[in-house]
């Protein structure tokens, strides 16, 4: 004869079996359809179309450099270096991103209470039609405060004193600028001894190296 415990543990076992076969089963939900452009609904392509451009990436303080005037600091003692913004077409800003400037025989001066710049060499964009080109060589204005032109203004009276561009540069806002420096011409005299300081330094530095 069988024992109850035994017996008692046989009947859970069948009627856990029994309430498994007879409760009702899950039916599996049909996989979704791939959202194609004639499923998709119509505000998700408003969405897409008005969705906010993501601002400029910054540079963290660095200057992406585009033009420099290597004969400047050479041929001038500078004085002091402003940054000035420049006021440009569509077509010397793309220009200017691929690098076609020359500012090496540029020069600023004061005219009618602005700030002009004169004779920079910026190239015509390549894959512009001939009617949105600019004039390579036009005067453009130079962006300062008033109170900084009239202190240029009252700097430029003593003779001698000139605006030169020392570099051109986008800033970490990826917005152009002009190194301007208010500069004094050097004589010759001035040159032979900057020549031969760096020419000193350049010995020292091969000295302290060991390289002769």
């Amino acid at each position: 004869m069988p024992r109850p415990a035994a017996h008692a543990r046989h009947v859970v076992a069948l009627l856990s079996l029994s309430a498994a076969f007879l409760a009702p089963q899950k039916t599996l939900a049909p996989p979704r359809a791939a959202c194609t452009s004639r499923t998709r609904p119509a505000y998700a392509f408003r969405t897409r179309l008005h969705a906010k451009k993501p601002p400029p990436k910054k540079r963290d303080g660095r200057r992406l450099k585009i033009a420099t005037n290597r004969k400047a600091r050479f041929s001038y003692e500078i004085v002091r270096t402003m940054e000035a913004g420049i006021a440009l077409q569509g077509t010397e800003v793309k220009s200017c991103r691929d690098g076609n400037a020359n500012i090496a025989d540029g020069f600023a001066r004061i005219e009618n209470g602005e700030c002009m710049l004169i004779n920079v060499d910026i190239a015509k964009h390549k894959t512009t039609g001939d009617y949105f080109q600019h004039d390579a060589r036009r005067p453009r204005r130079l962006l300062l405060h008033k109170s900084e032109i009239r202190k240029l203004a009252g700097d430029m009276v003593d003779p001698g004193f000139t605006l030169i561009p020392l570099s051109l540069y986008f800033n970490d806002k990826n917005l152009l600028k002009v190194d301007l420096a208010l500069c004094r011409g050097k004589s010759q005299r001035d040159k032979r001894k900057d020549i031969k300081e760096r020419e000193d330094k350049r010995m020292l530095a091969r000295a302290s190296k060991g390289v002769y």
